[in-house]
């Protein structure tokens, strides 16, 4: 299993959605948006599987602020 990823708007940094899953399962996914509460910032975001990877693989997004990824 691997963790869900995406950047924090904010800080710019990498957090994990606190979802874990395998590859498999992840690039079947919807795009739905989901919301999480960031450790980094303490702020809430939406992101979608678009903005996300998981760890340990490639990453395809950059930390570039995007649409997609919103600070509440």
């Amino acid at each position: 299993m691997s963790a869900v990823m995406i950047w924090c708007p904010v800080t710019g940094r990498a957090v994990s959605t606190a979802i874990e899953t395998e590859p498999a399962t992840f690039h079947k996914l919807p795009t739905v948006s989901g919301r999480m509460h960031c450790p980094a910032c303490e702020r809430d975001h939406t992101w979608t599987i678009s903005s996300a990877w998981l760890s340990g693989e490639p990453r395809l997004v950059t930390p570039a602020r995007s649409s997609k990824i919103e600070a509440a």
